[in-house]
C-alpha cells in the first residue's frame, strides 16, 4: 500500500515548521494561475462533436526556511464538466491513481456530469551548501537536453501533446547534485517504487567542451539497465541538440535491447521567426504502414521508451510574434513510414498583464490504422490568469 498522503504532508510541514522556529525567520512566496479551457472533439470517422470544459487552478508555494533550506510544494486542482464527462462518466476515474510512490492525488468526485481532482505534483525539501545540493520529495528531474523529445529523461517523461501542463510531471525521489565547476556537475537520483525492481537509480555527469554542454547517464530503470548521453550546442548560429539512451533488459526478461534517440535543430531568424526541426528514432517502435497504435491515443502518460510508438518520427515548427501582444505557431509531426501526420496551429493573445487567451488545435490525419490517422481533431480555447 502507498503511504498516506495526509501523513506525508503532515511530516514535511512539521519538519519545515520545526526548522523555521529555530531562528524565528520566514520568507514565503505564493503564486499560480487559474485557467478555463473549452475543448471540442471531432472523432476521426464520425461527424458528431463532443465538448469538454475544465477549470484548472495551480498553486506554487515556496518557503525559504534558512539560507540553506527551501521547502516547495505545488498543487493542481481541476474541475471537469461537459458532454465528455456525461457520455463517458468514468473517463477521468484514473486521475485518482497516483503514479508516484506517495499517494498525493485525490479524486473528490467523478459522477455522471462532473469530475473534480487535486494532486500535489511537487513537494520537496532542498538543502544547498556551496557545491552540494540535496532534494528530497516529489520533484521534476530534468535530464533532457532537447526540446521536443527527451530520451535521457528517464525519471519523468512527458507527452508533447499535453500542452496545457507546462510544468510537466514530477517523481518521488532523492536527488544529489555536486557541482564540480562552473559548467560541470555530478548527479545521482533514486526514484522510489513499491517494488525494488520497479525503482530507478541513475547517475549523470555533465560538463562543457568547446562551447558544447555534454552529458552521460547510466543506471537502472524499472527492470532495464540504461546508458546514454546528450549534448547541446550550435552550428553557425543554429542550435544543435540531441540525446539517446540504450535500454538493456535484465537477463530474465524477453525484451530486446532498445535504443531511443533524437536530433534537433533550431534557428531564430533576424526578423524573430523561430524555426525548429527534430527527428526521433525508436528501435522498439512499429515500422509498418498499418499498425495498432491505439495505446498512443488512450494513454498520454507514455514512458521514455515509448515517446512515439513508431520507429521514425519527424517534427517541424515555425513560430513568431505577430505583434507585441500576439504570437502564433504551427507545429507538425510526420510518420514517414505510413504518411500520417499531426498538425498543431495555435495563436496566443496577451490581453492585459497576467491575462492570456489561447486558441489551439490538434489535427490528426492519415489512413485508418496509422500512427496519426485515428486521432480525429481537437479544438481548444483557453483563458489564463496568472497571479
Amino acid at each position: 500500500m502507498k503511504p498516506s498522503k495526509l501523513l506525508l504532508v503532515c511530516v514535511l510541514v512539521s519538519i519545515a515548521q520545526h526548522i523555521q522556529s529555530q531562528d524565528g525567520k520566514s520568507n514565503m512566496t505564493l503564486n499560480g494561475y487559474l485557467k478555463y479551457m473549452h475543448t471540442t472533439i471531432v472523432p476521426a470517422y464520425d461527424s458528431t462533436m463532443i465538448t469538454d470544459n475544465f477549470l484548472h487552478n495551480r498553486l506554487n508555494y515556496t518557503w525559504y526556511l534558512s539560507e540553506n533550506l527551501t521547502f516547495k510544494t505545488s498543487m493542481r486542482n481541476r474541475f471537469f464538466w461537459g458532454e465528455l464527462v456525461r457520455d463517458i462518466p468514468f473517463i477521468y476515474s484514473n486521475l485518482g491513481d497516483d503514479t508516484g510512490y506517495f499517494d498525493l492525488s485525490i479524486l473528490w468526485s467523478n459522477g455522471t456530469s462532473t469530475a473534480l481532482h487535486s494532486v500535489f505534483d511537487r513537494m520537496n525539501l532542498t538543502y544547498q551548501n556551496d557545491k552540494l545540493e540535496i532534494i528530497a520529495g516529489r520533484q521534476r528531474v530534468n535530464w533532457g537536453t532537447a526540446l521536443i523529445w527527451n530520451p535521457n529523461d528517464i525519471f519523468n517523461s512527458y507527452s508533447f501533446f499535453d500542452f496545457d501542463y507546462e510544468e510537466r510531471p514530477g517523481t518521488d525521489a532523492v536527488q544529489f547534485n555536486y557541482y564540480t565547476g562552473s559548467t560541470s556537475s555530478v548527479s545521482m537520483v533514486y526514484a522510489l517504487a513499491d517494488d525494488l525492481e520497479q525503482s530507478t537509480l541513475a547517475a549523470k555527469y555533465k560538463f562543457n567542451k568547446n562551447t558544447y554542454d555534454i552529458q552521460f547517464i547510466g543506471g537502472y530503470q524499472r527492470e532495464f539497465f540504461v546508458v546514454g548521453g546528450g549534448w547541446a550546442g550550435d552550428i553557425k548560429g543554429a542550435g544543435f541538440k540531441g540525446e539517446g539512451t540504450y535500454f538493456i533488459p535484465k537477463e530474465d526478461k524477453v525484451e530486446e535491447t532498445q535504443f531511443v534517440g533524437t536530433v534537433e535543430f533550431d534557428y531564430t531568424m533576424s526578423n524573430g521567426i523561430y524555426l525548429q526541426t527534430a527527428y526521433l528514432f525508436n528501435s522498439g517502435g512499429l515500422n509498418v504502414e498499418n499498425g495498432n497504435y491505439s495505446a498512443f491515443y488512450l494513454d498520454r502518460s507514455l514512458s521514455v521508451q515509448t515517446l512515439s510508438p513508431a520507429m521514425h518520427n519527424l517534427f517541424f515548427q515555425v513560430s513568431g510574434a505577430l505583434s507585441p501582444i500576439l504570437s502564433a505557431a504551427l507545429a507538425s509531426m510526420i510518420n514517414p513510414k505510413d504518411g500520417s501526420l499531426f498538425i498543431g496551429p495555435n495563436v496566443s493573445w496577451s490581453v492585459v498583464e497576467n491575462f492570456d487567451f489561447l486558441i489551439a488545435a490538434q489535427l490528426f490525419r492519415g489512413d485508418r490504422m496509422t500512427l496519426y490517422g485515428d486521432g480525429g481533431s481537437l479544438i481548444f480555447g483557453r483563458f489564463k490568469y496568472s497571479f
